[in-house]
């Protein structure tokens, strides 16, 4: 992930141990190594899930076509704080070098590896993401596949403040290639989930629809191809969702300031 919202959740991807030359990855690569990755932790009982943009790959296949289709130079994972300590272990054995000044660092909230030829990085994040805004993952690790529930998976795309056209693609080809409706089952993106945080949370909430009302526009000069829903009537539908939605008090008393007190946070802050 990438300080200016590459690879969605706005991680720096020039994190040591990165080849700064590689042009990246084709995607099946790397989604065949992300599958190995949490299949092999599973049959070790750790719960490992995928999110970023390799998980945006696996689930939508209109990522994986033009004008969207793209390299990748990282894989990002989440797993439940009580793994923790089993991180370390299982990629070390399945070939993957630990930062460790990073890790040392940083170990309580996110670990760092990368291949021994640099050609892709690994980070993880334990129990949430917390980086423009906070994506709390608590208790949504365990469920089926081999990624983050896909309104989990949409909504680190839509918290990258800095966000970029790989993000707004990303979240195009997740709108384009799946259903939104109040339901928690697979190939459906959960409105109601969604809902629930952009209503407790009103910096969460302007970011997302800051994004959303972008990647509308991005998705009508470029839409995806051979999608089954417009990612643009998607986008909308969701803003007008987000609109009509109850708001928390503590929703109202924040929208009251707007945007004169920053909502977000940025990568270097959050980093240190």
């Amino acid at each position: 992930m990438a300080t200016d919202g590459t690879e969605g959740a706005g991680i720096d991807e020039t994190s040591p141990g990165i080849d700064e030359t590689s042009p990246g990855i084709d995607g099946e690569l790397i989604a065949e190594e992300s599958r190995r990755l949490v299949e092999t932790a599973a049959a070790a009982g750790l719960s490992l899930r995928l999110m970023g943009g390799v998980a945006v790959w696996l689930t939508s296949p209109s990522v994986r076509r033009r004008p969207y289709r793209r390299p990748y130079r990282d894989l990002d994972l989440a797993v439940p704080s009580r793994h923790g300590r089993a991180v370390t272990p299982f990629l070390v054995a399945a070939g993957y070098v630990p930062e460790k000044l990073f890790n040392a660092l940083h170990g309580a909230s996110r670990l760092n590896f990368g291949r021994p030829d640099g050609r892709w990085t690994v980070d993880v994040v334990l129990d949430e993401l917390d980086m423009s805004h906070r994506i709390d993952l608590r208790g949504r690790l365990d469920g089926p596949g081999p990624t983050i529930d896909l309104a989990d998976l949409l909504l680190t795309k839509l918290q990258v403040f800095e966000i970029n056209r790989k993000d707004l693609g990303d979240i195009a080809c997740l709108l384009a290639d799946h259903e939104i409706a109040d339901a928690a089952a697979p190939n459906v993106i959960d409105r109601s989930r969604i809902l629930s945080l952009t209503g407790s949370d009103w910096g969460l909430c302007h970011t997302v629809e800051r994004n959303l009302r972008r990647t509308a526009d991005q998705a009508l000069v470029e839409p995806p191809e051979d999608a089954p829903f417009a990612a643009a009537g998607h986008a909308e539908a969701l803003l007008a969702a987000i609109a009509a939605a109850p708001r928390s008090l503590g929703w109202k008393a924040r929208a009251l300031v707007g945007e004169s007190v920053r909502w977000y946070e940025t990568p270097e802050e959050v980093r240190h």
